[in-house]
């Protein structure tokens, strides 16, 4: 595959609603997994990530992004009194499946040189929804 190529199977409409009863089972799953090594260490169990929407729409409204693609990151703790935090970032995708952030093309010129990659979210725990069905 080239750096220009679609990203093979890529869907720009993937993603459909599914049943609220297995939404919330989904959630409760993941909230009875064992803690991981690293939450044993302090690094705090997220159950949900928010996002506004003028983030968001500012992503969405990108030349040539169809859809969102979120993406599980770790920033590290500079700080020793801190833990390290996960973090969700979310980043425009082009029709081809492509993120759109800075990078080179094929040729070597600028691709998306001004693409936005989201992060700062209200994470859950500590903004919940505790009437939630899925918290």
């Amino acid at each position: 595959m080239q750096l220009n190529d679609p990203v093979p199977g890529f869907n720009p409409n993937a993603g459909a609603p599914i049943p609220l009863p297995e939404a919330r089972q989904w959630t409760a799953n993941y909230r009875d997994e064992p803690l991981t090594d690293a939450e044993k260490g302090g690094r705090k169990r997220i159950n949900a990530y928010y996002f506004g929407n003028e983030l968001l729409d500012r992503i969405q409204s990108q030349p040539g992004c169809v859809g969102l693609r979120f993406y599980m990151g770790i920033s590290k703790s500079k700080d020793a009194d801190s833990k390290d935090e996960s973090q969700l970032l979310v980043v425009g995708v082009d029709k081809d499946g492509r993120d759109i952030v800075a990078r080179l093309d094929i040729d070597g010129a600028s691709l998306y040189e001004d693409g936005i990659v989201g992060d700062e979210s209200a994470k859950c725990p500590a903004m919940c929804d505790v009437s939630s069905p899925l918290s």
